[in-house]
């Protein structure tokens, strides 16, 4: 099922899918093998005979979701958008019946949307997300509540700041008073992201916001927000090494226990992606989710633009062979967008993994997809692409499992 992995901190897998590591005899790391469950045909098939047999919304919904997402994972980008289209058709009225599934169908058209430059629909279905779960669960729901916070994400990707921090605040005091910690600390923790996210491309402005945000987090006393309170002070101190003070990290990572090899890596830090000495700009950072625009690249041919990168975490948690592992069909190694990405992600500094050091490690995946937003233009009826160039993100990481070994 699509989910977004929008938060540094909070990110949660995106597209289940089963990968094998494999060491070969000496001891060299070879990239898994990536099996994405059923093939397209079988869920197309599955999709057929459930519409065939009137199935149920829920069903309906399920069988939809598997097959945008094969669809999706596969490159297709515009069918696996008509294919949850034509089921919005038939379901969008079983809101009230079937609010979270029809929910998960608006947020999967949104995220889609997205990768297609589809900025109106992006933004109207995170909208219509919250109106959905609304329309048959009550306004204090934690999961109508989620949603306000990713509506808050929202209006953040589209620049759109005030908004985003009074939809943050509304579901953090509203959380506090319904003793609701976690969607709190999360919705918290989106404010101190956000705003360190904007100082570190406009200090002069957002520094003193960033911070804080971060302190309020990151001193909070009360026990149902430490989780959240550690995330926060990740975030301080990777302010604190953009700003010149490169021993924070160290020390961060110093300070964490090695975590089991069945969870998710935590990232602790991601250089800032460096494209100085391209044409034209638009700063951008991919880290925190808000930013999908990667700035200094000049709009080319941004259809069917997309690679999948795949990287070993490695037990002291510096990433190793990182490597586009799959490409579209238009994608050329010429391209300027990919390399400035694996630079980044080479760079990245995770949280150490309990595993004999040498073990391969983790291995992730993830989507990167060049677009650029529809706009209209005054005076002419026909959409242009915006001359601003942008990388939407998704994880397509498996559920975590322990690492295999290296032996």
């Amino acid at each position: 099922m699509l989910k977004a992995a929008i938060l540094l901190i909070m990110a949660s897998p995106l597209l289940s899918s089963a990968l094998s590591g494999q060491t070969n005899a000496d001891g060299a790391k070879e990239a898994p093998i990536i099996v994405y469950g059923e093939s397209l045909a079988d869920s197309a098939r599955r999709l057929n005979d459930c519409i065939e047999r009137q199935c149920a919304p829920d069903q309906d919904i399920a069988a939809t979701l598997r097959h945008a997402e094969n669809q999706f994972v596969a490159g297709d980008y515009l069918n696996a958008r008509r294919t949850l289209l034509a089921s919005r058709s038939r379901n969008k009225q079983f809101s009230k019946t079937y609010p979270v599934e029809v929910a998960n169908l608006l947020r999967a058209n949104s995220r889609v949307a997205a990768h297609l430059g589809e900025g109106e629909a992006q933004f109207m279905g995170a909208l219509d997300t919250v109106s959905a779960l609304k329309a048959g669960l009550p306004d204090d729901h934690p999961r109508v509540l989620g949603a306000r916070v990713e509506l808050g994400d929202t209006y953040a990707r589209f620049g759109r700041i005030s908004e985003a921090e009074k939809q943050y605040r509304a579901v953090a005091r509203r959380a506090n008073e319904l003793g609701l910690p976690k969607v709190e600390g999360h919705a918290l923790l989106r404010i101190a992201a956000m705003y360190t996210f904007l100082a570190e491309s406009d200090p002069a402005t957002y520094r003193y916001s960033a911070k804080r945000a971060l302190d309020g987090l990151a001193n909070n006393a009360d026990p149902d927000l430490i989780a959240f309170a550690g995330a926060a002070r990740v975030l301080k101190a990777r302010l604190a090494f953009r700003s010149g003070d490169s021993s924070v990290v160290d020390a961060l990572i110093a300070s964490y226990q090695a975590q089991a090899p069945n969870l998710t890596p935590t990232l602790l830090y991601a250089p800032k992606i460096d494209l100085a000495g391209s044409p034209r700009t638009t700063n951008l950072n991919i880290d925190n989710g808000f930013s999908s625009a990667l700035g200094r690249l000049p709009v080319h041919n941004v259809d069917d633009q997309w690679v999948d990168v795949g990287f070993w975490v490695a037990p002291d948690g510096k990433v190793t062979d990182a490597a586009v592992m799959r490409e579209s069909k238009k994608y050329s190694d010429s391209n300027p967008w990919v390399k400035p990405i694996l630079a980044s992600i080479e760079g990245r500094r995770y949280a150490p993994i309990a595993l004999d050091p040498s073990d391969p490690g983790v291995f992730r995946v993830e989507r990167y997809t060049y677009t650029s937003r529809y706009t209209d233009i005054t005076g002419s009826r026909i959409r242009q692409r915006s001359i601003e160039p942008r990388i939407e993100f998704l994880d397509l990481s498996p559920l975590p499992v322990a690492a295999k070994t290296g032996s």
